[in-house]
């Protein structure tokens, strides 16, 4: 289930956009500007809703800092504000915001404009013509992976699983998924992810910690990990496998 995160203040909005989005989407709600910033590290939504008028730091400051973090500059962010002066929604768009929407909304359009723009980002990520993060790159173009600049060789197999993960980032995605969209019709036990994925670990060598196990359900592609040799041990993964 897609993420929104709403940085409003107003309690009737929040109940509101909870109401209006609870069935489709799971809704987290921060008060203020601060704890937006943080929820939105935390939680990598796939859209923020930002109102502008949130106190001691406002909307437009939230925007900036979002923008600013390598964790949330891409993540679309509508704007939910009651003033409708031109001066307010140039700065928006000009800070980064990808939508303006004025309150009050009808709950169909904000629908609608959500959708759009987790379409557009979405389509935005399939685009991507590489990955980097600190020394590990994936050429998505040239179908190549590197490790600190030098190229570790990976399978075609190999790197679609791994493109497939890094398409799909901050998602638990189970062993059925996977094998659905990277090996398509197979016969072959969802068993052989796992063997795969242990594979591209090892590859992975201290960046192995970009995917992670989740317990009894299966794996996650972690963009930016607290550090990056993070996952567990192989040992550990045969038991997870078994539990699961």
């Amino acid at each position: 289930m897609e993420k929104i995160l709403v940085i409003e203040d107003n309690k009737d909005y929040q109940f509101l956009i909870q109401t209006s989005l609870g069935k489709d989407y799971r809704v987290v709600v921060a008060d203020n500007g601060n704890i937006g910033v943080e929820l939105a590290k935390e939680h990598r939504p796939d859209l923020i809703l930002l109102d502008i008028s949130l106190g001691e730091v406002d909307g437009f400051e939230v925007c900036h800092r979002l923008r600013a973090q390598k964790e949330t500059e891409k993540i679309p962010i509508i704007f939910l504000s009651s003033r409708s002066d031109t001066s307010a929604k140039k700065m928006g768009f000009d800070l980064g915001a990808d939508d303006y929407v004025q309150k009050p909304f009808e709950a169909e359009e904000l629908i609608a404009r959500i959708k759009t723009r987790i379409k557009q980002s979405k389509v935005n990520r399939e685009n991507l013509a590489a990955f980097e993060y600190k020394g590990l790159k994936v050429d998505f173009v040239g179908h190549r992976v590197f490790l600190s600049d030098k190229e570790v060789g990976f399978s075609a197999l190999e790197f679609k699983l791994l493109s497939f993960f890094i398409r799909h980032p901050d998602r638990v995605l189970a062993r059925d998924k996977i094998l659905n969209s990277v090996w398509g019709e197979t016969f072959v036990s969802d068993r052989v992810v796992d063997s795969h994925i242990r594979t591209i670990r090892k590859k992975l060598g201290s960046f192995k910690g970009h995917i992670e196990s989740i317990y009894g359900e299966g794996y996650r592609f972690n963009p930016s990990p607290l550090s990056q040799d993070n996952s567990i041990d192989d040992d550990d993964e045969d038991e997870n496998k078994t539990a699961a």
